[in-house]
């Protein structure tokens, strides 16, 4: 049984206890582009509290806007009951939330009439906006008037220019006017939510045209580090990109930017994003002072990294089109993958040493070795590093 059924099965059980439902949202939009679905969310004239009462497994996750997460067959369907809304005194929530029974009223809150679809349990289409058209015409237009649907969620702006990276759709003139008018509204919303739609716009194949209308609507005066370079626009990657360390590293490959925390402290991104980051910055500067793909490079690089560092270097247009069989290759040549493949140990140095004071100089002496060995300048073998431990001392000694 596919989603979209197992989404119908949760339609029909609400139809069946006197209820109406529908699939509403980027679900429809997407089966109108014969796109793959991903969530499906369900719109219903049941109250939360007669969704509950209907369904074994429910989720109370947003339940005083009318919400619930129904678990079914081991899916999650997001149902809210027909609602309208009014004030958006912080710029994202309503400040007041009505349940109606219309599923006409619950469309006219939509951002995008491509987003206003609702389909029913035979397929049949509620589309009061021209959604469908808008869909077939490849545009993005606002429901109603675009002034208001920006003012009542800033972020719109960013989710419309981020469908134009996704899709390839163009913005209805009118709501791409109001882009430049409402722009600096864009402030007021969290960075978290900016950075949410900013990875998706850079990893869309029509990320170049996205990124256009960022600079020229002064959307870009409101995201962090981007605004502080107008020569922004020159400098816009190759190939799209797919996570927040690629888009670092790239960033600060063509100088913008003064380093990675700068960066993740910036838009607020964690930990992880800014050890793959700081991962992705040395293998590239590695890179860049070689202008191949080294033992060493490959070594520190973590495996789960190698597609992300091939699309950086990709999109800097500085390597070649094999980079990832290079990478690849030399991967599957290392004489050791993590330091614990060693046959030398931080006891054997200083077995060799006993009369010296411990001190930093056993760690970077390992790290000597590690490298040594990475590199093909010994063997990963006792002996012959021992050996070669010793021809390094006598050189730093003379």
């Amino acid at each position: 049984m596919t989603f979209l059924e197992e989404a119908f099965e949760v339609l029909g059980k609400i139809k069946d206890s006197g209820g109406e439902a529908y699939i509403v949202g980027g679900a429809v939009r997407d089966l109108l582009m014969e796109r793959e679905v991903g969530d499906i969310d369900i719109a219903t004239s049941l109250l939360p509290g007669e969704v509950q009462e209907l369904f074994d497994k429910v989720i109370p996750v947003g339940i005083e806007h009318g919400t619930v997460i129904v678990r079914h067959r081991g899916k999650s369907f997001e149902v809210t009951t027909f609602r309208t809304e009014d004030g958006y005194e912080d710029f994202r929530h309503p400040d007041e939330v009505t349940f109606v029974k219309d599923i006409k009223q619950d469309l006219a809150r939509r951002d995008f009439t491509m987003n206003a679809v609702a389909m029913d349990l035979k397929g049949k289409l509620v589309d009061p906006y021209g959604g469908q058209k808008a869909v077939e015409n490849n545009v993005i237009e606002a429901v109603g008037d675009p002034l208001k649907r920006f003012e009542e969620d800033p972020l719109r702006m960013l989710r419309a220019v981020r469908f134009v990276s996704q899709l390839g759709f163009e913005l209805e003139p009118c709501t791409r006017e109001a882009l430049t008018t409402q722009a600096s509204l864009l402030k007021h919303i969290a960075v978290e939510r900016k950075a949410s739609e900013m990875i998706k716009l850079f990893g869309g194949p029509s990320y170049r045209l996205a990124l256009d209308m960022i600079a020229e609507s002064d959307l870009i005066k409101e995201l962090p580090i981007l605004a502080e370079f107008p020569s922004f626009q020159n400098h816009v990657p190759g190939i799209p990109l797919l996570t927040w360390p690629e888009v670092i590293t790239y960033f600060l490959g063509v100088g913008i930017g003064s380093g990675v925390n700068a960066w993740t402290k910036a838009w607020k991104l964690s930990n992880q994003v800014r050890k793959d980051s700081e991962k992705l910055d040395q293998s590239l500067k590695i890179f860049k002072r070689h202008s191949s793909i080294t033992p060493w490079l490959v070594y520190q690089l973590p495996e789960e990294l190698h597609d992300s560092f091939c699309r950086v270097v990709l999109s800097l247009e500085i390597g070649y089109s094999n980079i990832q069989e290079d990478l690849q290759r030399v991967h599957t040549s290392l004489p050791i993958r993590t330091k614990k493949d060693l046959s030398f140990e931080s006891s054997d140095l200083i077995a060799m040493y006993p009369n010296r004071i411990r001190g930093p100089w056993i760690r970077d002496g390992l790290q000597s070795i590690e490298k040594a060995v990475v590199q093909g300048e010994v063997s990963n073998e006792y002996e012959r590093i021992k050996e070669w431990v010793q021809q390094w001392n006598q050189q730093e000694n003379n």
